[in-house]
């Protein structure tokens, strides 16, 4: 009976860990290879600098400085997009969330979509929200990138409806150049978000997709908006951006681009990692990269999602739930995936090596992670690196420890101020401050690639 017994406890003991094995399968990463990424790193993104400094007391000159030097912020735009503090705004995890912002990023995405700056209706609180935004992204030395400038999609129901082409083209040149006008100090700008998409099959005909039929096609419609934002502002830097750069649509139209001498800066990709077909190997993402590198265009990852809730296995098991969650969201109801402790191992493993690998190629000089928190998270996965409560995930911190610790560049050094510090560092914006005879004299500079000149620091 005993021995029965004990049968039957291995029995289950087995069939618990069967189980336990396969709910964990695909929630380990295994660590990519990452030859060579850590020389390229070292090779592309830093640079020997030579400060030589100009005092306007010139008594100092021959004097000993004890000199400290910090990167405070990379060339390389590590981003995050804010859409998701618009639904925080005017409450007490506002600042929180934004504080998390700028305790790992440099560079914001803000969302300028359409139906939220409606000119038919109240834009008030949009404008306001926007406003206070970009005012603190300014003060706190974050860039921004607008995104869209146009789109099929978020648009108002008077626009979806919109039947007189015509008159449509003239409402879309408007919204377009005031967008610009209005916020001169954004730099980069989505000109129209996933260009090849308007006519898949899971696209609402718009007004919009009946302009692009109007114009004569994507080709046309495109070449006539990037004609128009280049007619209104060709200093900024315009993205050519598609949520799926393996399409060999995407492909082809940023040829066209090359072959119409279209004047944009940067193609942008995304890869929301949201099932197991849609995570890219080590090799997928080498070769996305270097696919891409051939335009000489900067290369963008414009939104990035690695999910730590359990992922579907492909995209039609993906669109199951997401129809299940719209039809319980119609309800008044909502149905988000919990974080799970396994796959928050895996997503901060991933982003490590994702980030590691990618920072590493030479063309790319942008990432943004799409949701900073699984609070309202795309598609109710927990695609974070914040919890619901704003706490830091192992992700955030895996991320924090590359951009702010391994890829960070600090040095001290004490010597006549009259004599050049030479160090090599990471590219990017740098505080400085010397100590000459117990005062403290304070500086900033810019390291670029490509500068080979000494940069010259008043101390005034």
């Amino acid at each position: 009976m005993k021995m029965k017994t004990n049968k039957i406890i291995i029995y289950f003991t087995v069939i618990f860990l069967g189980i336990k094995l396969k709910a964990q399968e695909g929630s380990k990463h295994i660590p990519w290879k990452l030859d060579g990424a850590t020389e390229r790193i070292e090779k592309v993104r830093k640079g020997k600098a030579v400060l030589e400094f100009y005092f306007e007391n010139k008594s100092l000159r021959n004097k000993k400085g004890d000199f400290k030097i910090e990167l405070i912020s990379h060339n390389f735009n590590f981003g995050v997009s804010m859409t998701q503090s618009r639904d925080l705004y005017n409450t007490p995890k506002f600042n929180l969330y934004r504080d998390r912002v700028k305790e790992l990023f440099n560079f914001v995405t803000v969302g300028f979509y359409w139906v939220l700056f409606d000119e038919r209706g109240d834009t008030s609180y949009a404008n306001a929200y926007m406003n206070d935004n970009l005012k603190w992204a300014n003060e706190n030395n974050l860039r921004v990138k607008g995104h869209p400038l146009l789109w099929h999609e978020s648009l108002p129901n008077w626009v979806i409806d919109f039947e007189d082409m015509g008159e449509l083209e003239q409402i879309i040149n408007k919204r377009i150049s005031s967008l610009i006008k209005s916020y001169p100090k954004i730099p980069y700008w989505d000109v129209y978000n996933e260009p090849v998409a308007p006519f898949k099959a899971h696209v609402h005909p718009s007004g919009i997709t009946r302009w692009i039929s109007y114009k004569g096609g994507i080709e046309p419609a495109m070449l006539y908006l990037y004609d128009l934002v280049n007619k209104i502002d060709p200093t900024k830097k315009y993205v050519n951006n598609h949520y799926h750069p393996k399409e060999a649509e995407f492909i082809s139209i940023n040829q066209y681009f090359i072959d119409k001498k279209v004047n944009f800066s940067a193609i942008g990709m995304q890869a929301h990692m949201q099932t197991d077909y849609g995570v890219l190997s080590e090799t997928d993402l080498w070769n996305l990269l270097e696919d891409y590198s051939k335009f000489e265009k900067e290369i963008h990852f414009t939104e990035i999602t690695v999910t730590s809730s359990k992922r579907f296995k492909d995209w039609e098991e993906h669109k199951i739930y997401l129809k299940k969650r719209d039809d319980l969201r119609n309800q008044g109801k909502d149905l988000n995936l919990e974080s799970l402790d396994e796959y928050e191992i895996y997503q901060a493993d991933y982003l490590r090596d994702f980030f590691t690998l990618a920072f590493s190629h030479p063309d790319l000089t942008s990432i943004t992670i799409w949701n900073l928190t699984d609070l309202n998270a795309w598609r109710g996965h927990a695609g974070g690196i914040l919890d619901k409560e704003l706490n830091p995930k192992k992700s955030f911190y895996a991320l924090k420890k590359l951009i702010k610790e391994d890829w960070s560049t600090k040095t001290e050094i004490t010597q006549k101020v009259k004599k050049p510090i030479v160090f090599n560092g990471f590219y990017g914006d740098y505080l400085g401050e010397v100590t000459i005879d117990g005062i403290k004299y304070n500086f900033s500079f810019n390291h670029s690639a490509g500068n080979n000149e000494a940069i010259k620091v008043i101390i005034q």
